[in-house]
């Protein structure tokens, strides 16, 4: 009986004495995030819905209809389309200029998340004003002018996602609207930006007064 009894004894001191080595380890590290294929094939695709999209809201546009002004304190079409290629080349400028070039940080950083992001910009219940640098100032004057320079600016994007070699995920830069966030979701901010603001076209379009032709 006695030996039976320090069995059990030492089998518990055994337990015991594993479960507190387990309780005593430090934590997994996290995984880095880092930039993916997965993200690289999610940008591309995004950017050619928003690209095709752009093409198509403009397609068969009048001049008349392009300089549609619904009332006095909003945007024509003409103006919608401006603003996002003016800010689709001032915020690759800022990726490539500057987030990129900054110290990359590899610890443990809030991430926002990427969908929050996104839905975050896309948001037509948030009203935001645009800096000045961004506002339309009547730099392009005709639908082909827009077309075209759009095309421009888009295709630079495009390119750039293809062949950037860089961990996006590791270089953080303060946000206007959402904070902190990483190279890789300023890309997605960029393209939900266009997102937002051919959103605001459609609007200007379904619009009761707006020009039959």
């Amino acid at each position: 009986m006695e030996n039976k009894a320090m069995n059990k004894l030492l089998f518990f001191v055994v337990m015991i004495a594993s479960v507190s080595c387990i309780l005593a380890q430090a934590p997994p590290a996290k995984t880095p995030v880092v930039f993916s294929e997965k993200d690289r094939e999610f940008a591309l695709k995004y950017l050619g819905e928003t690209k095709d999209e752009f093409a198509k809201q403009l397609a068969g546009v009048s001049d008349a209809q392009l300089n549609f002004r619904p009332a006095a304190n909003k945007w024509t079409a003409a103006e919608i389309a401006e603003h996002i290629i003016v800010s689709e080349g001032t915020i690759l400028g800022l990726i490539q200029g500057q987030i990129l070039k900054s110290p990359e940080n590899t610890g443990d950083v809030f991430r926002a998340k990427d969908t929050g992001v996104i839905l975050a910009i896309t948001n037509r219940s948030q009203k935001f004003t645009a800096p000045e640098i961004l506002k339309p100032a009547a730099r392009f004057k005709t639908r082909d002018e827009l077309l075209s320079n759009f095309e421009k600016a888009r295709s630079q994007t495009i390119e750039f996602v293809r062949t950037n070699k860089a961990n996006m995920r590791g270089h953080f830069f303060e946000n206007p609207l959402m904070g902190m966030i990483d190279g890789y979701q300023w890309l997605l901010f960029l393209n939900g930006h266009a997102d937002r603001h051919l959103a605001q076209l459609k609007e200007v379009k379904a619009d009761p007064a707006y020009p039959a032709k």
